[in-house]
Parts: structure tokens; C-alpha cells; sequence
């Protein structure tokens, strides 16, 4: 889908802020943001405010998240070629798409528990073609048992600290990316190896809106 002049200007504005500033390094996750128009993923309300480096509310009291910690997340992940990538948390579904572009000829399973929010997300990605995600209306918390194990995880809402079921659904090998703690966040990168959890790398200092659902609410 092509993006106009005025669209094409502001992101090549933000691809220089998120250099400057420390984000956006792989070539691969440039050319998926490239790809992967933010504007076609935000609600008609915020258009003109698509390609500002920030977070932007969507809808159900949940937000698209800011385009640098988006790049940071997918660049921890080191998405490869064919994976089967678990997201917990679709939203309007623009860092689904980025998820898709990369994997290619794999899959992306995304959990979303606002059915608002899927159909959303499912227009969007309808309009881009996009046909390697399937979208599931349900509780991210507890993944998708049935389709594990997952090559990569990401979780793009806050939690205490990572559901058990999302950990048992990872791949030996596989990583998975999420925010974790109280206000503000530590984004946390973990490696599954020989069934043990290892944590890759950690760098406080981001916000996210919570992940809810039925584990959460047991607490």
C-alpha cells in the first residue's frame, strides 16, 4: 500500500529521530517499519499523529506503542525467515504486521482479548494482504497450547512477571520479549535452553498498559 508525500515525510522524520536516539539498527526491522505503514493502523482520529515517535491511544483504553520501542522489540527478537511467532497482544495490529513481513514464509498466532480490537486489527491487516497471522480472541496469559511451541514470544503489555504457560510454550532455543514489573517497566529478553529460562538482556525505563486477564486476576 502506497504511503502519500505528506506520510512519507514524517516517517523518514522518525527513522532519523529513532537513529539519533539509539533505535533502529537492523536494516530488516527498517524495512519492515518502511513497509508496514503506521497510519493504516490507528483510528481516523490520530492519522496526522502516526509517524510522531510516541504511543497513541486506539481504543478500549489501550494504545499503538511508541515506533522506537516497537523497533527495540523486534530487533531483541532476531526474528528469522519461516518462524511461528506467538504476540500477546495484538492491538491494532501494526506491530503484528511488522511480525508478519519478517517471518515471511512463517506464521504469526496473535491473542487479543477485545473482540473491538481484533476486528480491528483484522481490517488492517486485510487492507495491507497481509495473510500469514491469525488472530484469536482470547486470554494472552494462557497462549495457544494447541500451536506451541513458538519460535519467538512477545508480549506488548505489562506483567508482574512472565505467565507460566507463555514459558512452557516457547521452543528449546526459542526467545521471548515482554515488559515486566511495576510502573515504569524493565524490557526483558529470555533464551530457553535446555529447558531452563536465561535471561539475555534487560534495560529498564519503558511503559506499558497491563496485561490482563485470568491469571492476573487470580493475584
Amino acid at each position: 500500500m502506497k504511503t502519500n508525500k505528506n506520510h512519507q515525510q514524517k516517517l523518514e522524520d522518525l527513522i532519523i529521530i529513532m537513529k539519533k536516539s539509539g533505535f533502529l539498527n537492523d536494516e530488516k526491522v527498517e524495512s519492515a517499519i518502511r513497509k508496514i505503514p503506521r497510519n493504516e493502523f490507528v483510528p481516523m482520529s490520530v492519522k496526522e499523529k502516526a509517524y510522531e515517535n510516541a504511543p497513541l491511544s486506539i481504543m478500549k483504553n489501550q494504545t499503538i506503542s511508541q515506533p522506537s520501542v516497537v523497533s527495540r522489540m523486534t530487533e531483541w527478537l532476531d526474528i528469522r525467515e519461516g518462524q511461528k511467532i506467538l504476540e500477546v497482544g495484538t492491538g491494532s495490529g501494526w506491530q503484528t504486521a511488522i511480525l508478519s513481513y519478517l517471518v515471511g514464509s512463517g506464521k504469526v498466532y496473535s491473542i487479543e482479548r477485545h473482540s473491538e480490537l481484533v476486528e480491528f486489527a483484522k481490517k488492517n491487516l486485510d487492507k495491507l494482504g497481509i495473510n500469514n497471522v491469525k488472530i484469536i480472541l482470547g486470554d494472552g496469559n494462557l497462549g495457544i497450547p494447541e500451536e506451541s511451541p513458538f519460535d519467538r514470544i512477545i508480549i506488548t503489555a505489562a506483567c508482574k512477571k512472565v505467565p507460566e504457560p507463555l514459558l512452557e510454550q516457547l521452543s528449546e532455543g526459542g526467545l521471548l520479549i515482554a515488559p515486566i514489573g511495576k510502573y515504569p517497566q524493565s524490557l526483558i529478553l529470555l533464551k530457553k535452553i535446555s529447558q531452563e529460562i536465561i535471561e539475555v538482556k534487560n534495560q529498564p525505563g519503558y511503559v506499558f498498559v497491563p496485561l490482563l486477564g485470568k491469571i492476573d486476576e487470580e493475584k
